[in-house]
């Protein structure tokens, strides 16, 4: 087999595996619609009328999805603790509206869901992505919106997962939205995910403490984050944040402590 003939096999089988991916990422969410719509939505319930112990079994379903649908076995763990940061940053800018609160934690865990159609390689690439392999990457929230748009409990979740890398200064992507143009639950996620990326561990690099984090987020007030999102994080004690991150993420407590 010559050059050409093996890039040729290396193309159509990631091209094969991505559709794969899709596939049975559709059929999943066809399914989890279906449990939503005999659940909930027959017996006249809206996401603000659901229990706890429901929204945890939901969104335990939205966590199989990306469990199955993933290849990082770190993507769920992050996903379910982006989503409590989330939630903890929603209570202290003082919103307690139940569709919010549950529109976006289901964002927050599905917000890298578009990643399925982003090949592996580059996902787990161990050195600096060149600038193709970067704009690749940069296409997995539509992707991911692409994905989800279609389905009634998760139109709303689409407001993280779409937007979930727009900057206050309008520096982000896929839009360059800015200000109060990017939805509330966006600008409230990407301080959460800031906030994880930085206190949690990494292939390259250890986790560092929450007073790095702190000076990071100091220092992007006004150009990465909302100043009225930084102000309200400012305000939740450090103990918190530690508290939240210590709660094993199997835990029933996990997604009881809204």
């Amino acid at each position: 087999m010559n050059r050409d003939e093996r890039n040729q096999e290396i193309f159509l089988h990631k091209r094969w595996s991505r559709t794969k991916k899709l596939s049975s990422a559709k059929k999943l969410l066809n399914d989890i619609s279906k449990y939503y719509e005999l659940a909930f939505m027959r017996r006249g319930l809206r996401p603000m009328e659901f229990s706890a112990e429901n929204q945890s079994c939901f969104n335990s379903n939205l966590l199989y999805l990306i469990a199955v649908t993933d290849g990082n076995e770190d993507s769920v763990g992050h996903s379910q603790l982006v989503a409590k940061y989330s939630l903890v940053l929603t209570k202290a800018l003082g919103i307690e509206d139940k569709d919010f609160i549950a529109n976006i934690e289901r964002g927050a865990l599905l917000h890298d869901i578009g990643k399925i159609g982003i090949p592996e390689s580059i996902l787990r690439k161990p050195t600096e992505l060149n600038e193709l392999e970067k704009q690749m990457v940069k296409e997995h929230p539509l992707l991911g919106y692409e994905l989800i748009e279609e389905y009634d409990f998760l139109k709303k979740a689409t407001n993280v997962v779409l937007y979930h890398h727009e900057r206050h200064d309008g520096e982000g992507y896929p839009y360059g939205l800015s200000g109060q143009e990017i939805p509330l639950e966006a600008r409230i996620f990407v301080l959460a995910d800031t906030l994880d990326a930085i206190t949690s561990d990494r292939p390259y690099r250890k986790g560092q403490g929450f007073e790095v984090a702190f000076e990071e987020i100091e220092k992007g007030e006004g150009t990465q984050f909302d100043p009225s999102v930084v102000e309200a994080f400012f305000s939740i004690p450090e103990d918190l944040w530690c508290q939240v991150k210590s709660i094993p993420t199997n835990s029933p407590q996990f997604f009881l402590i809204h």
